[in-house]
Formats: structure tokens, C-alpha cells, sequence
């Protein structure tokens, strides 16, 4: 059984968004980045992970009042358990990410140019805790959504179509 279409498109612009910004967070971090080039991924991805806060409001709220399709009856009770404790733990990691991406603002910022969003902490300690929150959960996250990818990918190949559900 499938999710709802809005469910299918939520998660594909959800999955899509944090790709990206896990992808080019960690490239960031890892690599030495021409400063110009450095400064318009941050500011693009500051205005889409915002842009996002209300679509993933909307996702959890969708989720939470239409559930999800029963999983196949090839998963066993144990795999349902670890994708249901999986999905939560995903929702929560991006709701941390979210809010601590906020909360570790240091300065005003703008979204795609069109407003400016003005930071609501001033306190650079505390700013600065948040912006290291923000990374583990990063790191957290990024992991997470590779075992995702991984367990769909397994199940795809032995057998049990579970992409079906979310495609």
C-alpha cells in the first residue's frame, strides 16, 4: 500500500533539501573552499533549510494525522520496529537541526534576498553551542539517512518492494 501523494511529494522535497544540505555542509566543512563560492552555498542553503521549517512542520503534522501504509508482510516484526524507531529518530534529528540551525545564527540573515530574518540570540557562547549542536546532529543525521537509503536499497533487492510505498 501507498503513502498519500502529498506524503510522496513531501518526502522527495524533504529528502532532497537535506541531501543537499548534508552534502554540501560536509564538503564545507572538510574541504578549503574559494571563500566567494564558500559564502553563496552558505547563504543558499540558510534560505532553503528556512524555506523548509514550514514544509517539514507540515510533513510531521501530515504524518502524524494520516500515519503511514501498513509495511509488507515480508518485514518482520523486528524490521517494522527498527524502520518506525528509524523514521522518528529522522524526524527528530532534522527538527533538532532545524531549530539549533536558527538558534546559532551570530547575525541577521537574509532568505533567497527577498527578506531579512533578523538572529535572535546575541550571546556568542551560546550561539556558538548551537552551531556545535548543529554539527553532531548534522553528523547524526548523515548517518542516519545512509542506513536509510541502505535498508530501502537491501529490501529492493531482496524482494520486498518497499520503495513502491514512497515512489
Amino acid at each position: 500500500m501507498k503513502f498519500k501523494v502529498t506524503a510522496r511529494v513531501l518526502h522527495w522535497v524533504s529528502a532532497l533539501i537535506i541531501i543537499w544540505a548534508t552534502v554540501t555542509g560536509l564538503y564545507l566543512a572538510f574541504y578549503k573552499v574559494d571563500p566567494n563560492i564558500k559564502h553563496k552555498i552558505l547563504d543558499f542553503n540558510v534560505s532553503i533549510t528556512f524555506v523548509f521549517i514550514p514544509i517539514f512542520v507540515w510533513r510531521v503534522w501530515h504524518r502524524i494525522r494520516n500515519g503511514a501504509p501498513p509495511y509488507a508482510s515480508a518485514l518482520s516484526s523486528l524490521e517494522i520496529r527498527a524502520a518506525s524507531y528509524m523514521h522518528k529518530l529522522l524526524y527528530v534529528l532534522v527538527a533538532g537541526i532545524l531549530v539549533s540551525g536558527v538558534l546559532m545564527m551570530n547575525r541577521d540573515f537574509q532568505v533567497f534576498g527577498l527578506s531579512t530574518i533578523p538572529h535572535i540570540i546575541y550571546d556568542r557562547e551560546i550561539t556558538a553551542f548551537f552551531s556545535l549542536i548543529h554539527n553532531y546532529l548534522s553528523y547524526s543525521l548523515a548517518a542516519c539517512v545512509i542506513v536509510h537509503v541502505l535498508a530501502a536499497v537491501k529490501h529492493e533487492f531482496c524482494g520486498t518492494r518497499i520503495l513502491r510505498r514512497i515512489v
